[in-house]
């Protein structure tokens, strides 16, 4: 775009897109070496699809575990790591996200202020089957926020409606898991409510934008959408924005970081990507493809990895539920739990549905004989001792749920006509599998046998296998369960160490950086590790807010 000098109506050194992880702690290293940042943001709210997490950051070989007598090593790091990336992978991204993490969580818990503290006994997702693997030690929460901290901003923030808020990740454990949520502390729980303590995604949040926004007095813009950026001799200097109903034009004398998120609620470019016939989000409705929009008018190149194992799961809309005016999408975990599997259209288990690395790229799987995917969609059937036992999303045991959201049926076979199944498979389906929960193993999938899924979706007062119970006591309840992404897309842009965006020549866009899921996710290739999604965002922003800056 040509752009004439003293029209501007803002000028600073770096402008952030988006308030996530990447783009607040872009921010923060600007401020701090003492150039102007700004953050600009589409929603209504600050913490993008950060501030919607569980907050866990995945740093093998961090600075706690020496502390906490905790051995680990960068070789074992990086060798689980390569495992996840299965040769999808670019190698220097990889090593630099695992090297630059353990840095930069350093420095944002010594010059931030960020409190971290290790989840206890929390193992790696493929451990201990996989290469480098870890028991405990490798992820990273915070300690709880107090939100009258964030001052004028405390209201100004999300809070996720997908994590309990006022808890951390050892207590959820110790009180049982999500299996186990009538026996919370809830005298302990509510209190923290009251108090707005925050854990999880919001309490991480909440810790970096203190830091930015009123230890750095950083400014933040709310409902600022970024529509365009401005190029001068090939070079980004500056993005026009929309605000209050008219243009801003931002001057950004060192750079522009994307940190707007992937493209969850873009109405095509899941389709072309993601390898389902349909895509909803976890997200805010704001995560819309903005990074390909602003990089694509100036040339940045696009970048893909296998979409088959990433880090989406399978859920449903909740009838009347929304956020920030869009329906909003809740992940289920619900398949794991005792009393309850999945069965593909014909009727059949597929997966070990407590370990959604497993059903993952089996819901993908294609018949090119039939040229349809047999296992999608999948539908989620349970009996009335779930009911009795567990919770459903929001719905408490002995709740009633609506009948737009699940399916009701005295018998299995009347259950499967309902969900138009094949009666016959559903029944010698469930019956096979209530072997297998007498015995407490699962000859077929497996269910059951990773440490990470018996602590996420297990039902530990079980002894035999905790991600086993028969479906065997009347009514019979199903669910069709629909994608649902939690922004962590298989393409985005295609940058460097420094988080620099390259054109579609090959050479860094001068001026330009994407940080978290706005960039390609070739650091971790084709696989996927709860936490690390926010390690991305939190590496990004502090390669890209030095680099801007001149720090390296």
């Amino acid at each position: 775009m040509a752009f004439k000098f003293g029209k501007w109506d803002l000028e600073v050194d770096v402008v952030s897109i988006g308030s996530g992880l990447g783009g607040v702690a872009a921010a923060i290293q600007v401020q701090d070496a003492g150039k102007r940042a700004l953050i600009v943001e589409k929603a209504s709210r600050l913490g993008g699809v950060s501030g919607y997490s569980g907050g866990e950051v995945f740093v093998p070989n961090n600075h706690l575990q020496a502390a906490a007598g905790i051995s680990d090593s960068r070789e074992a790091g990086l060798a689980y790591l390569k495992f996840l990336g299965a040769g999808y992978q670019v190698a220097e991204l990889q090593e630099s996200l695992l090297d630059r993490g353990v840095e930069a969580c350093r420095w944002f818990g010594e010059h931030a202020g960020v409190r971290w503290k290790l989840i206890k006994d929390f193992p790696d997702y493929h451990y201990p089957k996989a290469p480098g693997t870890a028991a405990t030690g490798r992820y990273l929460e915070v300690e709880l926020f107090k939100g009258s901290d964030l001052g004028e901003w405390q209201k100004k923030v999300f809070l996720s409606p997908h994590v309990p808020n006022g808890i951390i990740h050892d207590e959820l454990f110790a009180w049982g898991g999500f299996t186990n949520v009538m026996n919370w502390d809830f005298v302990t729980f509510g209190k923290r409510m009251s108090q707005d303590l925050r854990g999880f995604g919001p309490g991480m949040m909440a810790y970096f934008l203190k830091a930015a926004l009123i230890d750095r007095k950083i400014p933040a813009k709310l409902s600022t959408a970024a529509r365009e950026l401005v190029v001068e001799d090939g070079e980004v200097v500056g993005v026009r924005c929309h605000e209050n109903g008219k243009d801003l034009m931002v001057r950004a004398r060192r750079g522009v970081v994307l940190g707007t998120g992937g493209y969850d609620w873009h109405p095509d470019l899941p389709k072309y990507f993601e390898q389902l016939p349909e895509w909803n989000s976890m997200c805010q409705p704001s995560v819309a493809g903005d990074n390909f929009l602003l990089g694509g008018e100036v040339g940045a190149a696009i970048a893909a990895v296998p979409p088959t194992n990433l880090g989406h799961f399978f859920g449903y809309n909740i009838p009347g539920e929304e956020h920030e005016g869009k329906p909003l999408w809740r992940g289920s975990w619900d398949g794991g739990f005792p009393h309850a599997l999945w069965v593909n259209p014909q009727g059949q288990r597929f997966c070990d549905e407590s370990f959604y690395r497993d059903y993952l790229p089996r819901v993908r799987a294609w018949d090119g004989i039939s040229q349809t995917q047999p296992n999608f969609p999948p539908t989620l059937i349970f009996d009335s001792q779930f009911r009795e036992k567990y919770p459903l999303s929001t719905f408490m045991p002995g709740q009633e749920i609506p009948e737009a959201l699940v399916a009701r049926a005295p018998t299995l076979r009347e259950l499967a006509d309902k969900l138009a199944l094949d009666g016959d498979a559903v029944e010698k389906t469930v019956a096979r599998f209530n072997q297998f929960a007498e015995a407490g193993v699962d000859h077929d999938f497996g269910r059951g046998t990773y440490p990470w899924a018996a602590m996420m979706t297990g039902d530990r007062r079980r002894p035999k296998n905790p991600n086993l119970g028969p479906l065997d006591k009347p009514p019979f309840y199903g669910i069709r369960l629909r994608p649902v992404s939690a922004g962590i897309n298989c393409a985005g842009l295609r940058v460097n160490v420094n988080a620099q965006v390259f054109s579609v020549r090959g050479q860094p866009i001068k001026g330009l950086y994407a940080v978290g899921n706005a960039a390609a996710p070739l650091d971790i290739g084709a696989g996927y590790q709860s936490g690390l999604s926010n390690l991305r965002g939190l590496v990004g922003g502090y390669q890209a807010g030095r680099h801007a800056t001149g720090k390296l």
